[in-house]
């Protein structure tokens, strides 16, 4: 994502603002006070200038959190939408805060924030243009909570928008549960607030969320410890992952994250998650593709074979793009090439198991590959062993799944690798899960 550049407008705006003291950690300088002169904010996730009277909370996560008497200014950068609406549901973006609860506390879910609300907009610059919303008793039912006094009361503005690999929301609120105590449409007091959060989101510079710098080595075969270098792999209530461009959903081991959050190891994933598909289609980049003239069937995960239609391959060597991914999401960094390197040839090799996920103990699970031996194949899945089985043409093995092994169970384990042992040594790993 590439940093918003200030337009010639904002930076002379900023150069009205009086001198910014700043430390060496992106904090004002401990001799000057935070709420007598501005100053700039700057972390791993953004900056921007504070103006006196503001004041910058402990939000416990990466929001940044600005409190000017019981006026509350919340910017979060990594938000995501519930709703998978753009744009958002109101609730969604204002949740938890007082005077929105305030007013909207009674009122049936999903909410847009138009139930009990007039609104207006203020234009802070092209992306961010802040929603300000107004009840009074101009509006009926809904179960919105009305001031007694009659009057028009604000009870909260808010954008949300999207910036590169993230999206992010703006929220501006008060800080009471009771909504005749919430602030007067045109008072004096609100629209120097109003002047204050637009001054300061002028200068609002969002950084990319997540951030990779190197890769370490650029090539590895299959089943090798890699590590990625950036910043913010670790985001309080998110979960980072590796992800390959080419097959997002393949199965990936969970990386261990450094505790600063600087750098992620993760081992390049033994095999594919595949899938059959219906008479006349094969699957090729996790979607099933008619069969291309010259295409010669050799170990396509074949339809209709059970309750389950995955298939597993080893993770064939070439090219790709890696990107870190905060789970469940949407945001992510940029992305990388690393190329998975052939793997050192083996004696004993798979090269399609099926079926691979969703097994329950007792199903029957088939092996292509090569190097099989007559009498004595050995299937090792996590702790559980299935013993002499026999391939009569050294290609095809057949066996009944394994039912998990106590330690296993008592540890509550359901994804494993399965790999084949006998005399000729030992085969690569597929990624193999229970239901």
């Amino acid at each position: 994502m590439t940093h918003r550049r200030l337009s010639l407008f904002v930076i002379l705006i900023a150069a009205t603002l009086p001198p910014v003291a700043i430390a060496q950690n992106g904090a004002p300088h401990p001799h000057r006070s935070r709420t007598r002169e501005a100053y700039k904010f700057d972390n791993s996730y953004l900056s921007m200038t504070i103006l006196p009277g503001w004041r910058v909370a402990d939000s416990g996560d990466q929001r940044l959190s600005l409190i000017r008497g019981n006026y509350l200014l919340y910017v979060n950068p990594i938000f995501t939408h519930a709703s998978s609406i753009a744009g958002g549901r109101f609730v969604e973006i204002a949740s938890g805060l007082p005077s929105v609860e305030a007013v909207m506390r009674n009122v049936d879910e999903p909410a847009g924030g138009f139930e009990c609300s007039q609104s207006d907009r203020t234009q802070v610059n092209k992306s961010i243009s802040l929603v300000n919303l107004f009840t009074d008793a101009s509006k009926s039912g809904n179960g919105c909570i009305f001031p007694s006094s009659g009057r028009t009361l604000w009870f909260g503005s808010f954008c949300s928008g999207t910036s590169g690999e993230s999206d992010y929301s703006i929220t501006l609120a008060f800080n009471s549960d009771d909504v005749n105590q919430l602030p007067a449409r045109g008072s004096p007091e609100l629209r120097q607030i109003f002047r204050d959060a637009v001054t300061m989101l002028k200068t609002l510079n969002l950084k990319p969320p997540v951030e990779i710098s190197r890769i370490s080595p650029k090539s590895a075969p299959p089943g090798a410890t890699v590590t990625v270098y950036g910043r913010n792999f670790r985001i309080p209530n998110f979960t980072a992952e590796v992800i390959f461009k080419e097959y997002p959903n393949t199965t990936m081991s969970a990386p261990d994250i450094a505790r600063d959050g600087t750098s992620m190891t993760f081992e390049v994933p033994p095999s594919l998650d595949t899938i059959s598909c219906q008479a006349g289609y094969i699957e090729i980049g996790e979607d099933c593709v008619p069969v291309p003239p010259d295409h010669i069937d050799i170990n396509d995960c074949p339809p209709n074979y059970g309750n389950t239609n995955f298939c597993g391959i080893p993770m064939p060597p070439g090219d790709y793009q890696i990107s870190v991914t905060l789970e469940s999401s949407g945001v992510s960094s940029k992305a990388v090439p690393f190329t998975v390197a052939p793997p050192l040839p083996r004696p004993v090799s798979i090269l399609l198991m099926y079926p691979t996920q969703f097994v329950s103990a007792g199903d029957t699970v088939t092996v292509r590959g090569s190097g099989f031996t007559s009498t004595a194949n050995t299937v090792k899945i996590g702790s559980a062993s299935v013993e002499n089985i026999s391939s009569a043409d050294g290609k095809t093995i057949t066996f009944q799944a394994p039912a998990l092994s106590e330690q296993d169970s008592r540890l509550g384990i359901r994804r494993f690798t399965a790999h084949i042992v006998n005399a000729h040594g030992e085969s690569n790993s597929i990624f193999f899960s229970y239901r």
